[in-house]
């Protein structure tokens, strides 16, 4: 016989309060009376079926060595339709264990691939690469910011850096060649955490009814993420009762595009108008004062500093004086968020902007255009379903991908290649015991 809960009738009294109280919260939080006019039912047709699509994707791994050196392997396959493939590889040796280095180092060789790739496309071809442009960019730079202002923890901090200035100078040199030739260039996230768009909707039409705000909320979306939170927070006793709802539910970080774009536009198939993104205020402000040149500087110093003769602060040293010039021409991006099939969660599509436009500040929401329409189309065209979300794109991340056997395979013939030469390579006690294990034993 089960016991009885002594506290079900309390459960019941606190629940009936609770859901009395939900009632009025839901009410002014209610999203229905949002203007929904940057959302665009169904999807383009694309007026040209046999426009070529390439896509690019990078894997990679690392393996630890004894005294805390690691091999890191990055590879990058660029997946071209009816077309040989693209494909680049890097091996390096560096004396930390950082899963940053890697993602830094695979995101550069994966620019390079595309920019292999663009020189051989077709003028009208769609190129689409894996991943998040205006993260890609600004990741980059905070890398970058984080050595010139020693703000890192530890020597893999320089290895980032370095590969993130030649990430950006490549991001500068694809975009601009697939402008040149004719290549339309798309990035493609099927996880991402924006809330650029709720962001910008919400507080725009709580300003627009409560003018002491406008100013405020103007400067505020000037960046992204949201800059003045604080004072916005305070703000919020100017805001009319009735739209304190809405205002919690723009500030609230938690809340993001994926959930606004449910709760506003449902789950139909359909596309967002491109809302262009700025860069983040900090990152701004320490551009503004020293300037691209005043920030490679800093960081090639600091590299200096901590590397001395190594062969790293050199290059960092060499890029210092050539880059400038190059990163002033990154785009910005304008993201559109796409949904294929009914109930699919959606898709971030960032397509590259004017050159040298990332600098630019304000959240600037437009209605679509050619360029858009041909990208989404070739989305729609590529759709296999919610797993298979690009068939593109799905190819090349199966053949970048460093699966584990590949990886111990890797590791083997490196093994066997150092034996030959007399070079010592001592791998960790782990991946040596598997290694006789099997040996031994054999694969089970």
């Amino acid at each position: 016989m089960r016991p009885g809960d002594w506290f079900i009738d309390m459960f019941t009294s606190e629940a009936e309060k609770l859901l009395e109280s939900l009632k009025a919260r839901q009410a002014g939080r209610s999203l229905q009376s949002v203007d929904t006019y940057w959302w665009v039912p169904g999807l383009p047709e694309d007026g040209d079926a046999d426009r070529p699509v390439a896509a690019v994707d990078g894997g990679g791994g690392f393996q630890p060595l004894a005294m805390g050196w690691s091999l890191y392997i990055a590879r990058a396959y660029g997946y071209v339709e009816g077309g040989e493939p693209e494909r680049g590889l890097e091996l390096r040796l560096y004396p930390v264990r950082d899963t940053r280095v890697l993602d830094s180092l695979r995101s550069w060789l994966e620019h390079r691939i595309a920019v292999r790739l663009v020189h051989r496309l077709p003028p009208g071809s769609i190129l689409l690469m894996d991943g998040s442009l205006w993260t890609t960019i600004t990741s980059a730079f905070r890398s970058i910011a984080r050595l010139a202002s020693s703000s890192i923890s530890g020597i893999g901090g320089v290895y980032t850096a370095l590969h993130s200035s030649y990430l950006l100078a490549e991001v500068a040199t694809l975009c601009r060649t697939a402008a040149e030739r004719g290549v339309r260039l798309a990035y493609v996230s099927k996880d991402h955490g924006f809330r650029a768009l709720k962001e910008k909707v919400l507080l725009e039409m709580v300003a627009s009814k409560a003018k002491p705000l406008a100013q405020l909320v103007s400067r505020a979306l000037d960046y992204y993420p949201l800059a003045m939170r604080e004072q916005l927070l305070s703000a919020r006793r100017l805001v009319p009762r009735e739209l304190r709802g809405l205002y919690d539910a723009a500030l609230d970080p938690s809340y993001r595009d994926p959930a606004f774009l449910a709760d506003t536009a449902g789950f139909s198939v359909g596309y967002t108008w491109p809302l262009r993104l700025p860069p983040p205020h900090q990152l701004h402000s320490r551009l503004r004062r020293g300037g691209l040149r005043g920030l490679l500087e800093a960081a090639a110093e600091k590299a200096y500093v901590l590397l001395g003769d190594e062969p790293e602060a050199s290059e960092f040293r060499s890029l210092a004086e050539r880059l400038p010039e190059l990163l002033d021409q990154l785009p910005g991006v304008s993201m559109v968020y796409v949904r294929l099939a009914p109930g699919d969660q959606p898709l971030l599509v960032e397509i590259p902007g004017p050159s040298g436009s990332y600098y630019s500040t304000g959240r600037v929401l437009v209605e679509p255009d050619a360029a858009v329409e041909e990208v989404l189309a070739a989305l729609r065209r590529g759709y296999g379903d919610p797993d298979y979300y690009n068939i593109p794109l799905i190819a090349a991340h199966l053949n970048a991908t460093i699966t584990g056997r590949q990886m111990e395979e890797y590791m083997g013939l490196l093994e066997s290649l150092a034996l030959a030469q007399g070079v010592g390579l001592r791998f960790t006690r782990r991946y040596s015991i598997s290694r006789r294990f099997r040996r031994r034993f054999g694969r089970l």
